[in-house]
């Protein structure tokens, strides 16, 4: 019987299979531990996101509370807007008597009436403060995750995020009332964002929402629906661009006119007697032209657009100029608003810039260079924030506000509760956008003596619904000589209801 052969292993194979299965595990668990890191580096940055996000909220939150209920905001626009999405939640219409125009003849803002159904959640102008706040800090998203991915550096993207959230243009328009602007920020930085990821679809609801936020949301859309048909899609970037240019002329010549009763009232904001005008000197006498565009401080407001990124947005030019259309839209205007950072029209810039940087930095070859660009950018945000910004250490402070506890504060909110919600009120200037929730609320002089009212023909005016208001709630000291003569004319129809600490609230007999 043939005897077989054991096939053990000596101890030499054995220790060197032990000494394999050793280098196994000990690989093994450094991928662990190196994977456990990432993961753990990865949650740390998103988590500085978020707090860089809820911080900016918190922030620019309670100051927009201290100037509301301060009665410091300058209430006229968060009164229109207010008193325009009351009326359309509560199905009264959409004229708007604190401006005397239809809601959408003065800004084809047809995204309120998305946004309606969710106003009921928060029925006050605090509300809609709020949600401008959320809506401008909700663009740093995009803006971390385009960088997180084509800088391949979660911390770069986190300084960029935090860049943009430093950046005046949007702390400006932060604390510049409500407007439907700021719609805009969040949905051009998503915009941007799905073209460079060439997720088409997406991009196509993007630009459809940015077009119903204001009419001149085309002079963005189409430079990204260029950029879409020479680097992504040559199809859908034409049908954007097509859909943009139909909808701009639809809006300005059909829909505004048709609410308005008349042609855009704000088409005689172009120099030089309009778009003819502008054009034939333009081409006629150029040097005129440009330097008209020199002027009034216009210089100086384009390098407010750039600063704040250290200028390195112009790095990536292709990115950049999809603002460059808004830039000169302002400043062309004859409008002084629009070449000033303080008011809404350039909020939209912050993220369109905050991308390019990221474009721009994604094009160094060298780590080195990276982190050189995004130190400029930094400390670029950090110093425009502390000269222009309303940052805790910005120079500039919040407009004085009337202290919670004050005695004239608490005599103004309990005239307030005086009024009936129907009443017809004509209020003085900042009080009107604590009453505007009615159906017929007026700043005053209005009704009285017509004043930045309706399509502004007819200043000085006495308009028929005049008799109508049942209250006025005004200061005691009238400084304007026409409110003057006017208090005058018609102080024996009404009588003293209340007077405390400056201000009296008066009843028609």
């Amino acid at each position: 019987m043939a005897m077989t052969t054991s096939t053990l292993p000596s101890s030499a194979e054995e220790g060197s299979t032990r000494t394999k299965d050793s280098l196994l595990r000990d690989i093994g668990a450094a991928l662990v531990r190196r994977w456990n890191w990432f993961e753990n580096f990865e949650r740390r940055t998103s988590a500085a996101l978020v707090v860089l996000i809820l911080s900016y909220c918190i922030w620019f939150i309670s100051q927009s509370g201290r100037l509301y209920y301060g009665y410091s905001d300058p209430p006229y626009d968060l009164s229109v807007f207010n008193q325009g999405l009351w009326l359309i939640s509560h199905g009264h219409g959409l004229f708007v008597t604190i401006m005397g125009r239809s809601l959408f003849g003065d800004h084809s803002s047809f995204i309120l009436l998305l946004f309606a159904p969710f106003y009921s959640w928060f029925p006050e102008p605090m509300g809609l403060l709020a949600l401008q706040t959320l809506l401008l800090a909700g663009a740093a998203v995009p803006i971390y995750l385009l960088a997180r991915k084509h800088l391949q550096s979660a911390r770069m993207a986190v300084f960029i995020a935090a860049a943009y959230l430093l950046n005046p243009l949007i702390q400006q328009g932060n604390l510049d009332q409500f407007h439907p602007e700021s719609f805009m920020v969040p949905i051009i930085a998503w915009a941007i964002y799905f073209a460079i990821e060439d997720r088409m679809v997406l991009l196509f609801v993007m630009c459809e929402l940015a077009l119903l936020v204001k009419e001149d949301a085309a002079v963005l859309v189409i430079p990204l629906a260029l950029w879409v048909m020479w680097r992504r899609n040559f199809k859908v970037g034409a049908r954007i661009a097509g859909l943009a240019l139909v909808w701009l002329a639809l809006v300005t010549r059909v829909i505004i006119p048709d609410f308005l009763g008349a042609s855009s009232f704000y088409s005689g904001r172009l120099p030089f007697g309009g778009w003819s005008g502008s054009f034939h000197t333009l081409f006629r006498t150029p040097g005129a032209f440009f330097t008209y565009l020199l002027s009034q401080g216009r210089t100086f407001f384009a390098w407010q657009m750039i600063a704040p990124t250290g200028a390195v947005a112009l790095l990536a030019p292709e990115f950049a100029l999809i603002g460059a259309g808004v830039i000169l839209e302002n400043m062309v205007s004859v409008d002084p608003y629009q070449h000033m950072i303080i008011f809404q029209y350039t909020m939209v810039i912050a993220p369109i810039m905050a991308i390019a940087t990221v474009w721009a930095i994604r094009r160094q070859a060298s780590q080195r260079r990276r982190w050189m660009l995004v130190s400029v950018v930094v400390l670029s945000a950090l110093w425009t924030c502390t000269v222009w910004g309303y940052a805790p250490f910005s120079n500039n402070k919040t407009v004085q506000y009337v202290p919670p506890a004050s005695p004239q504060l608490a005599a103004i909110n309990q005239m307030e509760r005086m009024i009936p919600p129907s009443a017809v009120v004509s209020a003085y200037y900042p009080l009107s956008t604590h009453l505007d929730q009615r159906t017929n609320i007026y700043v005053w002089p209005n009704p009285f003596y017509a004043s930045n009212w309706g399509l502004e023909n007819n200043p000085g005016a006495y308009l028929p619904v005049s008799r109508r208001v049942e209250y006025l709630f005004l200061q005691d000291v009238l400084s304007d000589p026409h409110e003057i003569g006017v208090f005058n004319s018609i102080k024996k129809k009404f009588t003293i209801i209340k007077s405390s600490n400056g201000f009296t609230l008066y009843k028609r007999k």
